[in-house]
C-alpha cells in the first residue's frame, strides 16, 4: 500500500472509531423514551413533524432549527408515498424508528465532518499527527459522546466545529493574511465563506456557539472578513428560516436568559449573580482536566513563541494566530455558560481541544529536534488513548446499566388496575410524548391520547419553558383526589422524587405515600398498593 493510501486510511480511523462508539452507546441506551434520553429527543421529533406539516417549530430555545429540519427531511424520506396526514400517523405510531433513522444519519455526518477536518489539516501540515490530534477532540471528554448520541444540537455542534477548523486550515498554510494570489486567492475566499457557514450552522443549533466566531479573525484580511461575515449572516438566515414565524418565542426566552442572574431566566433582574458566577467559572475549568491543561499549555507556548519571534529566533507560524483564536473562544464559551453551567453547553469549547493540540504540535516543532518532537507527541497521543479509551468503555457500561435498571419494572404488569402517574422525568413513552408535545404546543395530543392506556397520567411537578406544573392526561387537567377515588391505588414514577410530595400536598393536605422503592435513577412511590404489588389493607 502506498504512503498516500496509508495516510488516507489513517485519517479514517478516529472518525470511524467515534461513529462506532456512538452506535454502541446508542444500542446500550435504547429506547429513546427513557428518562435520560427523552429530553429533547421527543421534543425535536415532534417539532420536526410540525415542519413536515408546513408549520413552524415551536421548541426554538437553542434554537436548534437545523436538527428539526433534518428530522423533517428524514421523515419525508421514510414515507415518500404517504400524504401529510398519513405521515403524521405513521410517525406517532412508530416514533423510535424515526429517531433511529435520524441518529444514524447524524452519526454518519459527524464522522464525515471529523474526517474532512483531519484531511484539511493533513494537507496543510503534511503530517498525520496534527490531523489525528484534531480528530481526537470528541473523544477527549465524556460529555461529547454522551450528548452526541441524540438527535439534538450537540452532534451538530461537533459537525460545525469540525467544519470550522477544516475551513480555516488552508489559511494557516499562508505566510500572511494577504499572501494569496491566483488560485490561492480563490481558495482563501472559499475558506472564509465556509468558515462563515460553519459558524452560522453552530449558532442556528445553539446560540452560544457565536463566540467561536472569534477563531478565524486573526487569519482573515479585510476582504475575507467581509466574505466571512456576509456569507455567515446569509447562511444563518437560511438555517433558521423555518422557525422565523415562532421567533417571538425565542426572543422572549433569550431576553429572560440574558437579563436574569440565575439559570434559564431565573433569579434576580441582573446579568449575573456576582456571588455565584466566579465559582461557577472556576468549577468549569477545574472539572475539565484535558481541556484546562491544553489551555495552559497553549498560553505557555504562545508566550514562548512571541518572545522568540521578537528576537528573530523563530519563523512565523500561522498556527499561533489560530491558537489565539481557539483559546479566546474556549474562555468565552466558559464565561457565556457559567450562569447555567450544564456540562453539555461546553461542547463547542471542548471540540476545540483537539485542534488546539494540533496547533501546539506545530508551534513546538521548531523548539525541539525532530526525533524528540516526534517522541513527545507520540507519547502524548498514546497517553490520551490510554486515558480516554477506558473512559468511553465505562460510559457504555454505565448506559447499559441504567437501561437494565430502569427497564426492570413493568408498571402495567406489577400494578394492574392502578393509575400510573409519571412525574418529571419518567421512563414511559406516554410521558416522553406528552412532554414532547407540550414543546410542540400540544398539537398532537388528540391523536396520541387513544394510543395509550387510559390509566396513564403525567404530572409535571416543575414549571417548564412553555407550560406550568400540573397533573394531567394529555390536554385534560386531573385532580389527585378524583384519580385515587377512581382507581383505589396509584404508582408514581420519576427521577425527581423531592418534587412530587409537595405537589400532592398542595391538592390533598397531609397526603403521604404508602411505599417507596428505587429502579435505577428513578423512584417509585405508591398509594393504596405496596412496591411488590400487594394492596394496602385499610382499617374500616
Amino acid at each position: 500500500m502506498t504512503r498516500s493510501r496509508l495516510s488516507a486510511a489513517a485519517l479514517a480511523v478516529l472518525p470511524l472509531a467515534f461513529v462506532l462508539a456512538l452506535f454502541a452507546m446508542r444500542a446500550s441506551s435504547l429506547p429513546f423514551w427513557q428518562s435520560f434520553n427523552l429530553d429533547p429527543d421527543y421534543y425535536y421529533l415532534l417539532n420536526g413533524l410540525r415542519i413536515v406539516e408546513g408549520l413552524a417549530p415551536t421548541d426554538i430555545a437553542h434554537p436548534g432549527t437545523p436538527v428539526q429540519v433534518l428530522i423533517a427531511a428524514i421523515i419525508k424520506a421514510m414515507h415518500p408515498l404517504k400524504d401529510t396526514a398519513a405521515t403524521v400517523d405513521a410517525v406517532l405510531a412508530t416514533p423510535e424508528q424515526t429517531l433511529l433513522a435520524a441518529t444514524t444519519v447524524i452519526y454518519v455526518l459527524v464522522g464525515a465532518a471529523l474526517w474532512w477536518m483531519g484531511r484539511s489539516l493533513f494537507l496543510t501540515t503534511g503530517a498525520l499527527m496534527p490531523a489525528l490530534l484534531a480528530q481526537s477532540a470528541p473523544m477527549l471528554s465524556r460529555i461529547i459522546p454522551k450528548f452526541a448520541l441524540h438527535p439534538k444540537p450537540e452532534p451538530f455542534l461537533v459537525i460545525a466545529a469540525a467544519l470550522l477548523i477544516g475551513a480555516l486550515a488552508p489559511l494557516v498554510r499562508a505566510r500572511s493574511p494577504d499572501d494569496h494570489g491566483g488560485d490561492n486567492r480563490s481558495a482563501a475566499d472559499l475558506s472564509a465563506a465556509l468558515a462563515g457557514i460553519a459558524i452560522a450552522l453552530g449558532v442556528a443549533c445553539k446560540v452560544h456557539f457565536v463566540v467561536l466566531g472569534v477563531v478565524p479573525l486573526l487569519l482573515l484580511d479585510r476582504r475575507r472578513f467581509l466574505i466571512y461575515v456576509g456569507i455567515g449572516a446569509v447562511a444563518l438566515l437560511v438555517f433558521v428560516a423555518p422557525a422565523l414565524p415562532s421567533w417571538d418565542i425565542w426572543t422572549d426566552w433569550i431576553s429572560r436568559m440574558a437579563l436574569h442572574s440565575g439559570a434559564y431566566g431565573e433569579g434576580n433582574a441582573a446579568v449575573i449573580d456576582t456571588a455565584k458566577y466566579p465559582r461557577a467559572v472556576l468549577k468549569l475549568f477545574a472539572s475539565k482536566l484535558i481541556f484546562s491543561a491544553t489551555i495552559l499549555g497553549g498560553l505557555a507556548l504562545l508566550v514562548a513563541y512571541f518572545r522568540l519571534r521578537r528576537r528573530g529566533l523563530m519563523e512565523q507560524d500561522k498556527f499561533a494566530r489560530l491558537l489565539v483564536g481557539i483559546l479566546l473562544a474556549q474562555v468565552l464559551v466558559v464565561l457565556s455558560v457559567a450562569k447555567q453551567p450544564a456540562a453539555h453547553y461546553m461542547v463547542p469549547a471542548l471540540m476545540l481541544t483537539g485542534p488546539a493540540l494540533a496547533a501546539l504540535w506545530s508551534l513546538s516543532r521548531p523548539l525541539m529536534r525532530p526525533p524528540a518532537h516526534k517522541r513527545l507527541w507520540l507519547g502524548i497521543g498514546a497517553a490520551l488513548v490510554l486515558v480516554q479509551t477506558p473512559q468511553m468503555v465505562r460510559q457504555n457500561i454505565e448506559l447499559r446499566g441504567w437501561t437494565k435498571e430502569q427497564m426492570a419494572i413493568d408498571l402495567g404488569a406489577r400494578y394492574p388496575g392502578c393509575a400510573k402517574v409519571y412525574f418529571d422525568a419518567a421512563s414511559a413513552m406516554s410521558y416522553a410524548f406528552q412532554r414532547g408535545d407540550m414543546n410542540a404546543l400540544a398539537r398532537y395530543s388528540p391523536k396520541l391520547a387513544p394510543q395509550f392506556p387510559s390509566d396513564e397520567y403525567t404530572w409535571f411537578t416543575n414549571d417548564h419553558t412553555y407550560w406550568k406544573h400540573g397533573l394531567m392526561q394529555w390536554l385534560r387537567p386531573v385532580e389527585l383526589k378524583g384519580l385515587l377515588e377512581q382507581y383505589g391505588c396509584a404508582v408514581f414514577r420519576g427521577t425527581q422524587p423531592w418534587t412530587v410530595l409537595p405537589r400532592a400536598r398542595e391538592q390533598i393536605p397531609g397526603f403521604s405515600f404508602d411505599d417507596r422503592c428505587e429502579t435505577g435513577e428513578e423512584t417509585l412511590f405508591t398509594k393504596g398498593v405496596r412496591c411488590d404489588g400487594s394492596r394496602v389493607v385499610t382499617s374500616p
